[in-house]
């Protein structure tokens, strides 16, 4: 997600291929990130994607040291809300480029953690319309930690740069990756290039979807879990049979919660099954270029939210900025 832009990073920006066809120097501008924590005794810090913003366009899956007190309290509340997505994000005085963590550049950084997403439908026009918009601003949500903290990477689970030729498989394809008797799955995403050369480019539609298994599975070895594996789900098909560039993304979260599902290994062989846990982010809103978003069928009994293709809690108002209480825009508690 975009954030304000940092002045020290200007030159960067200039040189970036978001605004050069051939940049003489190809780098990111540093920017805040928000990096969704999943896992209880051992945490990770999932990158939420965004194809369209070359600082973003990385997938990143992060294992990752808390503060003993910080880690109190992540536990605390995910144990009160478990589907609530608690996004862990870099302060606005610490940016960094996600290859920084990605390539071990940098191995600790300042940050605070955030409880869901500020109701999308309570966004001022101004917020709504700018390309810089940071759902975690200090004007938006509230920190649940008084002050900034220090997060230190333990390692890289996965760090994966976009290649826009890369396309959609038929069916679905996600790691899996966990410690212990926890594990968690997300989507393998290719934001492959859609728009032609006349038009500005766009990228999708794909999907982001962070989950956690109800349990870790039981026939795959811990080492290979813990480096993070790779399947198949046959149940999720992406492009049409016999149609070269129909794309059918899912339009809810397929999997809820102790549901059992299929994979497959390597994406062949016989299936395996496993069990679903909670689903923190689903859907292609953040991720997919506008110009390509899929459009939701409100007619969809499964469609839990018609208006939107994002499924993301959204924030208790307890973690709310104290100026979106009272003069919001379009709060509905003014309502009468």
């Amino acid at each position: 997600m975009e954030s304000k832009h940092d002045p020290k990073a200007t030159e960067y920006y200039k040189k970036s291929s978001l605004n050069m066809n051939k940049p003489k120097y190809v780098t990111n501008m540093p920017h805040q990130h928000a990096l969704i924590l999943v896992g209880c005794e051992t945490v990770y810090g999932v990158h939420m994607t965004q194809y369209h913003h070359e600082e973003h366009k990385y997938q990143m899956i992060l294992e990752l040291d808390l503060p003993d007190h910080v880690k109190t309290r992540y536990q605390e509340i995910r144990k009160t809300w478990p589907e609530m997505p608690i996004i862990l994000c870099n302060d606005i005085n610490d940016p960094l480029m996600v290859p920084d963590l990605g390539g071990g550049t940098r191995r600790n950084f300042d940050a605070n953690f955030f409880v869901g997403l500020f109701p999308l439908d309570l966004l001022k026009p101004e917020e709504e319309e700018s390309m810089h918009f940071f759902p975690w601003s200090a004007d938006i949500m509230k920190p649940v930690m008084d002050e900034v903290f220090e997060v230190i990477v333990k390692r890289v689970v996965l760090f994966r740069p976009f290649n826009h030729q890369e396309l959609l498989p038929e069916y679905a394809n996600y790691v899996i990756w966990g410690e212990g008797s926890e594990a968690h799955m997300t989507h393998w995403q290719t934001a492959h290039k859609t728009s032609d050369k006349y038009n500005a480019p766009a990228y999708g539609p794909d999907y982001d979807h962070i989950m956690s298994l109800k349990y870790a599975p039981d026939w795959v070895n811990p080492s290979l879990l813990r480096a993070g594996i790779t399947v198949s789900v046959p149940s999720i098909r992406l492009r049409v049979p016999g149609k070269k560039r129909k794309v059918e993304i899912p339009s809810t979260r397929p999997f809820h919660y102790n549901k059992k599902f299929e994979v497959l290994y390597r994406g062949i062989g016989q299936p395996y099954e496993v069990k679903a846990g909670h689903t923190f982010v689903f859907g292609p809103q953040v991720s997919t270029s506008p110009a390509v978003m899929p459009v939701p069928d409100p007619s969809d009994p499964k469609n839990e939210n018609p208006e939107l293709t994002l499924f993301m809690a959204p924030a208790p108002k307890e973690y709310w900025a104290e100026q979106r209480l009272t003069t919001n825009v379009k709060d509905e508690t003014n309502d009468g």
